[in-house]
């Protein structure tokens, strides 16, 4: 008869994401993990296989946090709902967890062929979700949803760099300013 498990898949995961996020994908180990747990790496590796494995599991559970937050979300056409999700999407980043952290996933989703289709799952539903604010009838809503996405990639890369202010405020400007291009006759409050 198979022993109880006393912690969940979900703890796991939970833990074994801020490893990953403190840690980095290169750095991170079963060990660190099974540590932040509290179980054996021995029982970690009968759950979980391996490291990579683990891996792709966090990123399916952070996946899975995208899509279960886009389903509760009721998306308000307008641009007042527009610029309402994206504050809520630049200001829910973990303010906890470094910046670099991300970047460092983000690696993984580029050179790992599975965390890659996750990765593009969630640009997908980020993008739907910003096409699906847009105002009916403004022109090509695609790629003005993937323009919008764009900046808001790219404002974080800039940050990464240049480090002015804080994130949220430096992505929100930037983001801001490409919607005050593209809706010049529309009063974006922050």
């Amino acid at each position: 008869m198979p022993r109880p498990k006393l912690h969940s898949d979900e703890d796991i995961l939970t833990a074994a994401r801020d490893v990953l996020l403190s840690e980095g994908p290169v750095d991170f180990t079963l060990a660190d993990v099974a540590k932040a747990v509290g179980i054996s790496r021995a029982a970690l590796i009968q759950r979980f296989q391996d490291k990579a494995t683990l891996h792709r599991k966090v990123m399916e559970a952070m996946t899975q946090e995208v899509r279960d937050y886009f389903g509760a979300r009721s998306l308000v056409p307008g641009l007042d709902g527009l610029w309402s999700l994206l504050r809520e999407l630049i200001t829910g980043m973990d303010p906890e967890t470094g910046n670099e952290a991300y970047l460092l996933l983000f690696w993984g989703d580029i050179v790992d062929p599975q965390l890659r289709r996750l990765a593009l799952e969630r640009n997908e539903l980020v993008r739907h979700a910003i096409e699906s604010s847009l105002p009916v009838a403004e022109g090509d809503q695609r790629s003005r949803s993937e323009l919008v996405q764009s900046v808001i990639q790219g404002s974080y890369m800039q940050w990464m760099v240049s480090r002015e202010g804080e994130l949220a405020d430096y992505m929100a400007l930037r983001t801001l300013r490409v919607l005050q291009l593209l809706y010049p006759d529309h009063e974006f409050r922050l």
